[in-house]
């Protein structure tokens, strides 16, 4: 008897799914009215189209949740149930779209179409109204026929046949969306929610085989809560094979006795049918279905239908793999590449640098700009002081390294090969002093060798976003390093020639061309520069006391402390006799004092000895600042004079300009 129910009017959110619960409502309306399963197998394929085009269309990001909802009505009257469902979305013109074909389609771009057509094959009756922009209102009609036995098995046929062009042409859909989408979960989502919505059936997932850790993943779930109960059930290959061993795919039984987690989270009924997902060699994964929504009828499932289904979702998860696979090769190829060239263009620049003191501010540039490295650190090996000096940094480091303190450094030295550490709460092999400073656990250390000589070490950590180093960072940053040793040792022979061959301190001439061009960067830049003018006192009476060779030994043990408490971007020279000379790029008269002040303090507590003589020596230092108005000849000239007065008067000072001498 038809329903005393005449018209149903309800709201569907806009949400993943819900059309399989409005076909619920369907079902139930159509079944008071009188319908045949088949016709109400035909209204849900439609019933479907037109509900995923509405909520395709319709708008997702508005405060109105009126408008935001699809409005759903079904009406019985004149032995014909309509449906009506209206968007207010931006609304389409159905008339541009194409009709497909489905030889066409197979071998076409295009997808779209194929849910409009549907619905006018189904139904018999079809009208879309767009709006624009205001949505669209798509009205279906289907007529109740009391059909005899013959006329039944005739629709059942029927059905059967649009059925699977249905579904085949959604797969077609979807699988061409695989191949072009990093989202499996979202393509695999609306195959199981077509499959379930044409099958009559309430719920379902698709569990994918992973053989790296052997298990199933439930990467779909359909109300049947699948991902809270079972997310995850180990299964080794082995075991996956007696289920391709199935040549129907269908593995209910088995899968219940073989995996016991799916018995023991899944109550008698829950699942009905479960098929196997298996490509000719390759293991998918498994495809679960629930009960039908008409549960009182008998009539079973489609298993050929099925066993079809099951091997086109095999195939569309396998062709996402494998075009995965190849994005992520090609990535692998452009990210290889880039940094190829990266370190092309880094080795290019670091083997231009032939200045020892700009040579780590260039390097860790290159790691800020290729890496994204936040931490960085640098030490060189300096053969007269026979110690590692570490670089100027924005760290707080101490200028020297001391190996008894730095365990991972010594360890690098000693083995001569870079260390690794990927996360310093899992590293056994060293105690870290300075972990609270690392804020991501990792770094890396490499050392610069260059035959069998550690000339330098390079310390790396923090990458931005407080991203963890990994393997494929410690990779990149050894084919940046590798070009570090030629360019130290470039360097170093480039020093050689403009150091003096006693002192190991930079030449005359070196110290005003340097200062030529720190005059100009300052006009440039607007930054401070300042000298220091450093003299023995009284290295003539020395000479006559102890003879030229312990003159040669005041000099060097006095060039050797000035290098020592100086900064590592400061130049010192040795100027002439018995004098040196100190560049200071970007520094006033303050900072100049504050150096001055540790040399006099350093060479206070020094005593020269050579063979069996040993003596007190003092200097006497005076500071100049750069103005605008000087030109270097001035610059140096003023040094000079403030250095010849402050010895006459007895020497072992500090003086600058602004002070009496």
């Amino acid at each position: 008897m038809p329903s005393m129910v005449s018209h149903l009017f309800f709201k569907l959110a806009n949400e993943k799914d819900s059309e399989l619960e409005a076909c619920e409502y369907l079902d139930t309306f159509a079944k008071k009215c009188g319908f045949a399963t088949e016709s109400i197998d035909e209204m849900r394929l439609a019933f479907i189209e037109g509900l995923i085009n509405a909520k395709e269309h319709a708008p997702k990001d508005i405060p109105d949740g009126n408008k935001r909802d699809i409005h759903v009505a079904l009406s019985w009257a004149d032995e014909m149930l309509q449906i009506q469902i209206r968007d207010y979305g931006k609304g389409f013109d159905p008339t541009v779209v194409e009709k497909p074909d489905i030889r066409k389609k197979l071998k076409s771009s295009h997808k779209r179409g194929w849910g409009l057509m549907l619905m006018e094959k189904l139904m018999d009756g079809a009208e879309i109204t767009s709006f624009p922009p205001s949505g669209t209102l798509i009205q279906l009609v289907k007529k109740r026929v009391d059909a005899t036995p013959a006329e039944v098995d005739t629709l059942r046929e029927h059905k059967r046949v649009e059925r699977l062009k249905y579904i085949l042409g959604s797969f077609i859909d979807l699988s061409s969306f695989l191949c072009q989408s990093k989202n499996l979960q979202a393509g695999l989502r609306s195959m199981l929610r077509i499959l379930l919505g044409t099958m009559g059936v309430s719920r379902g997932a698709i569990y994918t085989f992973e053989n790296d850790n052997e298990s199933l993943e439930c990467l779909v779930d359909i109300k049947l809560r699948a991902n809270a109960r079972l997310p995850q059930a180990k299964i080794s290959s082995k075991t996956f094979e007696k289920f391709a061993i199935k040549e129907d795919g269908e593995v209910t039984e088995l899968v219940r006795s073989e995996i016991s987690a799916f018995k023991e989270n899944f109550k008698d009924g829950e699942i009905e049918h479960i098929y196997v997902l298996r490509t000719d060699n390759q293991n998918q994964g498994l495809l679960v279905l629930g009960a039908r929504f008409r549960k009182e009828e008998e009539e079973t499932l489609d298993k050929e239908l099925l066993t079809t289904i099951s091997r086109n979702i095999a195939s569309a998860i396998n062709t996402y793999r494998l075009m995965q696979n190849l994005r992520d090769a090609n990535e692998s190829l452009d990210r290889r590449i880039n940094e190829l060239d990266a370190v092309r263009e880094a080795s290019q620049t670091i083997s231009s640098e032939l200045e020892i003191e700009n040579l780590p501010f260039t390097v860790e540039g290159i790691f800020r700009s290729i890496m994204g490295i936040q931490k960085f650190s640098m030490c060189i090996f300096d053969p007269t002081e026979n110690r590692y000096s570490i670089c100027p940094n924005s760290r707080g480091l101490p200028s020297t390294l001391d190996l008894w303190s730095s365990p991972v450094s010594q360890y690098v030295i000693e083995k001569m090969a870079p260390v690794f550490v990927a996360d310093i709460k899992c590293e056994e092999r060293f105690n870290f002093m300075r972990a609270k400073s690392y804020a991501t656990n990792s770094f890396i250390v490499i050392p610069i060798i260059v035959q069998d000589e550690v000339l330098g070490l390079v310390n790396l950590t923090d990458k931005e976003g407080e991203g963890k180093l990994t393997d494929r960072d410690f990779e990149l940053a050894q084919l940046l390093c590798s070009q570090l040793g030629i360019a130290i040792k470039n360097a170093n022979l480039y020093k050689r020639g403009i150091t003096d061959g006693m002192t190991r301190l930079y030449t005359n001439h070196y110290f005003k061309v340097r200062l030529s061009q720190e005059i100009s960067r300052l006009r440039r830049v607007k930054s401070p520069l300042s000298i220091i003018m450093a003299g023995v006192d009284g290295l003539e009476g020395l000479l006559s006391k102890h003879g030229a060779t312990f003159k040669d030994a005041v000099l060097v043990k006095v060039g050797s402390a000035i290098k020592r408490v100086i900064r590592f971007n400061d130049l010192p020279c040795r100027y002439e006799g018995d004098k040196f000379a100190i560049i200071l790029p970007d520094t006033a008269n303050e900072g100049s004092h504050i150096a001055a002040g540790k040399i006099l303090e350093t060479i206070h507590s020094l005593s020269v000895r050579h063979l069996d003589h040993e003596e007190k020596v003092t200097v006497t230092l005076a500071i100049v600042e750069f103005k605008v108005t000087m030109n270097i000849g001035q610059f140096i000239e003023t040094a000079e004079r403030l250095l010849a007065t402050a010895q006459r008067q007895g020497g072992n000072r500090i003086v600058d300009e602004s002070l009496p001498v």
